[in-house]
């Protein structure tokens, strides 16, 4: 069977309706249910095979804007609903039709939720925009993961900045405003080991981040690929700004909104 045809075969379980189909294309009214229950439109979806995969998009920009980097809408209006690099998008099966319209659900429905509250929401669980800043982004995730749930937590919540200081060759991290660590970018090392590790553990512990397991250099991977990802991010959209896209209007704090009112 075709991605179109097991798409199909499970699509009446996913709240959409095919319209139309004809020549490796296929028309879908899909309308995911609310939590309140509250009646919506239906998204009128255009889905194409796209050898073993498919791509999906709005059939005509009415509920959503044609392109929007900050909504996860690709210019030409197709929707980013996997990482392709990590992630299997292969639809070969009714399990994986299954995860694929799942998929699609969730990302409709925080379009609502973008739409009104002006923000993407269910930040933690994107990917950064552009291949390059989403390795960087899975790097630094394993290197938070390392250091503990809670560490990794503060990372999804976005609750860990980097902050540049005096010397160009030192990067700091900070939480809640706070300084935790200084990192030397061309060595790649913490700049100062005798401090305690911050860790999930470190706590307990009280061990120095030299004797505590490998998490220096963790820490000193973290802050490099965090800077590498928002270096990456910040090249994405320069390569957007070039290509002459322009801000949608939806989403406040829109990094091409900005750069149009500079």
């Amino acid at each position: 069977m075709s991605p179109l045809d097991q798409l199909y075969s499970v699509a009446h379980n996913n709240h959409a309706r095919l319209v139309s189909a004809a020549d490796g294309l296929a028309i879908y009214a899909v309308n995911p249910p609310n939590a309140s229950g509250a009646p919506s439109p239906d998204f009128i979806l255009e889905i194409r095979r796209d050898g073993k995969s498919v791509t999906v998009a709005e059939q005509q920009p009415t509920l959503l804007p044609l392109f929007c980097a900050e909504r996860h809408i690709n210019p030409g209006g197709t929707f980013c609903l996997y990482w392709g690099e990590a992630e299997p998008s292969e639809i070969g099966d009714q399990e994986a039709a299954e995860v694929w319209w799942g998929r699609l659900l969730a990302f409709l429905l925080r379009q609502h939720s973008a739409a009104a509250l002006r923000r993407w929401p269910g930040k933690a669980d994107a990917r950064a925009h552009g291949s390059t800043a989403a390795r960087f982004q899975a790097m630094a995730e394993q290197n938070a993961a390392a250091l503990g749930p809670r560490f990794l937590a503060s990372l999804r919540e976005d609750r860990l900045r980097l902050a540049k200081g005096r010397r160009r060759d030192r990067i700091a991290l900070m939480k809640d405003g706070e300084r935790l660590v200084a990192v030397h970018r061309g060595e790649r090392r913490v700049m100062t080991l005798r401090q305690r590790c911050k860790c999930d553990n470190a706590n307990s512990l009280r061990l120095p981040l030299a004797a505590c397991g490998g998490h220096a250099r963790q820490l000193a991977d973290f802050v490099l690929n965090l800077d590498g990802w928002q270096r990456a991010e910040e090249d994405f959209y320069k390569l957007l700004r070039t290509g002459k896209h322009v801000c949608c209007g939806t989403m406040d704090d829109c990094p091409l909104a900005k750069s149009a009112a500079n």
